[in-house]
């Protein structure tokens, strides 16, 4: 896609007013000895989520493809892994390279898991493919890709990790995707349609979920502005778009408090990042990457 496809002249950010959701009232204080599965947790939003759960005291599952230095890319699965230990000695953190595109790395993961510390109580499906082109212009390479990690994957992967969660006591699972609301959102279908359509099938099996697993509390989790990662950086906007984002330090504070509410409850939600931390009266203008710019001035996020 090209970096000018999004003119950030063309689009502001409002201030709303929100209403607090009573359902993310936390009923634990920690989670300690709960262990957490992290898809596409090598960098940006994914291992910002690891860091957020592990100072909660979650024992920490980390699954990436990149396993060697990349010019473009920070940390490698292991790095990583590395990085989220030195910062929480207390919490078990484990690295284990996995194309979820695969069902014999799925599998294999989860017997390290199952050998190395039994069984998970969370996961957050976080890994996700990016190719943003019209209809006339997408690939089938890239066709392939989004169906394969966005769809194919995050169901095969949901599969082990519901298997587990479901005999969990606080059993959440939580998907890196859009609100349904916003499925009749045009401007975000007619420029990329292909990767609307395997995010939002991504919403989908969450919202399903929540009901065939009533057990576990089964949510999405959307970003409301852009957030500091690779692929904004690289793709959509460059470092221009970096500096009216928000950090990625957001998502991972939001999944935190999603992880410490009554999964029973609070179950098949369409949760916006900001919107969680507001309902428990966190502040979130500290996330901004500049300081000096103002909320109004950040650029919103897909389906936000």
């Amino acid at each position: 896609m090209s970096k000018n496809l999004f003119n950030m002249h063309n689009y502001g950010y409002v201030l709303k007013s929100i209403k607090k959701n009573p359902l993310l009232t936390p009923v634990k204080s920690s989670l300690n000895q709960k262990t957490i599965l992290i898809s596409g947790g090598t960098r940006g939003i994914g291992l910002s989520i690891g860091k957020s759960l592990a100072s909660k005291g979650a024992n920490i599952i980390l699954l990436g493809k990149t396993q060697d230095p990349h010019p473009k890319l920070e940390n490698t699965i292991y790095s990583a892994a590395n990085l989220l230990q030195a910062e929480f000695p207390s919490s078990y953190v484990q690295g284990i390279a996995c194309d979820i595109r695969k069902e014999e790395d799925i599998n294999r993961c989860f017997t390290q898991i199952e050998d190395q510390i039994g069984k998970i109580d969370g996961a957050v499906l976080n890994a996700s493919a990016l190719c943003l082109a019209p209809t006339l212009k997408q690939t089938k390479k890239e066709i392939d890709l989004m169906s394969q990690v966005n769809i194919n994957g995050t169901f095969m992967m949901a599969q082990k990790c519901l298997e587990q969660i479901k005999s969990s006591n606080h059993g959440h699972l939580l998907t890196i995707s859009p609100p349904l609301e916003m499925i009749n959102n045009d401007d975000w279908w007619v420029n990329h349609l292909y990767y609307s359509m395997s995010k939002f099938n991504m919403s989908l099996m969450a919202k399903y979920w929540a009901k065939e697993f009533p057990s576990i509390g089964v949510n999405t989790l959307w970003p409301r502005t852009t957030i500091n990662t690779a692929p904004v950086r690289n793709i959509l906007g460059g470092e221009d778009m970096i500096n009216i984002s928000r950090k990625s330090e957001i998502m991972g504070d939001a999944a935190a408090a999603i992880f410490l509410s009554d999964p029973v409850k609070c179950t098949g939600q369409n949760l916006i990042d900001d919107e969680v931390l507001v309902s428990l009266n966190k502040d979130v203008e500290k996330y901004r990457v500049n300081p000096d710019i103002k909320e109004k001035d950040l650029m919103p996020d897909f389906f936000c």
